[in-house]
């Protein structure tokens, strides 16, 4: 298991290092996407949406967890006004385990047929598979 995430380490560590070599542009590419601090300017950031403490979610059968993640993470993007352009990225950043390697698979799925990644459409997918429609309607 210590080798599967070792494209995502090296995904992060690319994107730091465009970031340190590119300060003023505020994107950066990769895995994670997040904004800069750049001349006294606030931008959102990853640092800043982790600061705000955001769950975990590790997949599994687990409905009420899984909308619970939702409720959470979206509190955060509230609270850090977070665009909608790094919902996605922010929110994903959390997800661990099992989870994590569904949303990789599930992301490059979406691409390759041309749709663009929202957080609605993140939240679609998501709870179709973590907190399904018939569990929903029992509840």
């Amino acid at each position: 298991m210590a080798g599967r995430n070792d494209h995502v380490i090296a995904d992060a560590l690319q994107a730091l290092a465009q970031a340190i070599r590119n300060p003023n542009r505020g994107e950066v590419g990769g895995a994670v996407e997040y904004q800069v601090h750049y001349l006294g300017t606030p931008h959102q950031g990853l640092d800043r949406f982790q600061r705000n403490n955001p769950p975990s979610f590790s997949g599994g059968y687990n409905p009420d967890g899984a909308q619970n993640w939702i409720r959470e993470i979206e509190k955060n993007f509230q609270v850090m006004a977070c665009p909608e352009g790094q919902k996605v990225a922010f929110g994903t950043y959390t997800l661990v385990e099992e989870v994590e390697y569904w949303w990789e698979n599930t992301r490059q799925c979406l691409e390759a047929e041309g749709q663009d990644v929202t957080w609605d459409v993140f939240n679609r997918v998501f709870l179709e598979k973590y907190f399904p429609e018939d569990v929903r309607n029992k509840k």
